[in-house]
């Protein structure tokens, strides 16, 4: 038994001398290994540096594939990996360029009755874009009726905007709304208050008058507008102050307009208006009663040929008269004694009739002109134009015009056709 334990401890060292030399001579095939690295290293890489630029681009698809070939094979056979730096560090795509900010887009407000736009108007020079619905551009909008605006050309904030727009003659509103209208949009700006914002007559409506804002209020001022149709169009509105010439009214306010810092109420505004009637009598050079000269007492008074003015002064003769000199327009047909010019009453045609225009020689009572006869004899006119065409003849406001020549006259009166006495 002692021998046996001798024996295996002899032994044991004996045996482990076959697996150390085991060990060591394991890495004997790998001994090549250190020569096929050094090959390798040896091996000249490609010269990525030497391609130009433009053609590394059309080569980075094909050389990324060899790349991912190449890891293959050398994954297959146990060698390392070695990642090319295209793999690494993909082609980067070309971004956009940023894009620039939008322009500052204006406000915009609908309109709506009985709101002001004091609210969106805070500081000076402060855009916004109105949209006013084409039920509200019509005359029956009470703010247009009651004349809400105060100045011209620059309105307070409280002026509504519609009223504001007929009294610049961006649109006239009518009775009826055009069936192609969708809406208008005008562009105001906001301005520093005035210290007064005075009343002009435009349009058909006279804006009111007013003195400083206070409280920090702004004015504004119409830019620009815009008519939008039911089809997407937009069609660009232009102010005319005179787009309705002033006519003469029967009704006109007190010269003398008083401003003050509070705003009447609707139920006192018709008595605070203060108009006065015009007087539509005055006394002609020999002081006896005439008409003062209006469209109205020249215009014709209908469609028929009877009521037409023409026709009339086949009857009657009219007198003008200026500050200083009297005048004389009358027709030279001649008319049988019922009414019909001669020629007629044979079946032929009516003559074109013509006119006479002439200036009086000196203004004459009526009972002397009766006397000379309707119209006067030619001694007592001068300057006669004979064989005139009613075309030739306008009347307007406060002026006659004959053959282009225009002739300011303030009164009238017709008198019949009448043979001297």
């Amino acid at each position: 038994m002692g021998s046996t334990r001798r024996d295996r401890k002899a032994a044991e060292p004996a045996a482990a001398e076959p697996a150390t030399a085991g060990k060591r001579g394991a890495p004997a095939p790998a001994e090549d290994e250190p020569d096929a690295k050094a090959a390798k290293k040896a091996e000249p890489e490609p010269a990525a540096k030497d391609v130009a630029p433009d053609e590394a681009a059309p080569m980075d698809a094909d050389q990324e594939g060899g790349d991912a070939d190449a890891e293959g094979d050398e994954a297959a056979k146990g060698a390392p990996v070695r990642r090319s730096g295209r793999a690494r560090n993909p082609v980067r795509k070309a971004r956009d360029p940023p894009k620039k900010p939008d322009a500052q887009k204006i406000p915009s407000h609908t309109y709506v009755e009985n709101e002001l736009l004091a609210p969106h108007l805070k500081e000076v020079g402060n855009l916004l874009e109105v949209k006013i619905p084409a039920e509200c551009c019509a005359s029956t909008n009470q703010h247009v009726k009651s004349r809400q605006l105060w100045g011209t050309d620059a309105y307070t904030s409280d002026s509504d905007i519609v009223a504001v727009l007929a009294h610049l003659g961006y649109y006239l509103p009518g009775v009826s709304i055009p069936p192609t209208l969708l809406e208008l949009r005008a562009t105001i700006r906001a301005t520093e208050p005035s210290e007064t914002f005075p009343s002009t007559s435009r349009n058909g409506i006279r804006s009111r008058s007013w003195g400083a804002l206070r409280d920090g209020n702004l004015g504004y001022e119409v830019e620009s507008c815009k008519a939008m149709t039911v089809d997407g169009k937009a069609i660009e509105l232009h102010a005319d102050a005179n787009r309705i010439p002033t006519p003469c009214p029967t009704f006109f306010p007190n010269t003398v307009e008083s401003v003050v810092h509070t705003r009447s109420s609707r139920d006192n505004d018709e008595r605070k208006k203060r108009m006065i009637q015009q007087v539509t009598i005055q006394y002609n050079l020999c002081n006896e009663p005439w008409l003062k000269y209006n469209i109205a007492a020249v215009a014709d008074q209908g469609f028929k040929r009877s009521q037409w003015t023409s026709a009339r002064l086949r009857k009657e003769t009219l007198y003008l008269e200026s500050h200083s000199t009297r005048y004389e327009l009358s027709c030279e047909t001649e008319l049988d004694e019922e009414g019909v010019p001669v020629g007629m009453a044979d079946g032929g045609e009516a003559p074109e009739d013509t006119y006479r225009w002439a200036r009086c020689n000196a203004p004459l009572p009526l009972e002397n002109v009766r006397a000379l006869g309707v119209p006067l004899p030619t001694s007592e006119l001068s300057d006669v134009q004979a064989g005139l065409t009613w075309d030739q003849i306008a009347f307007g406001l406060n002026f006659v015009e004959v053959k282009g020549v225009q002739t300011k006259v303030v009164r009238l009166q017709y008198l019949p056709k009448m043979e001297a006495d």
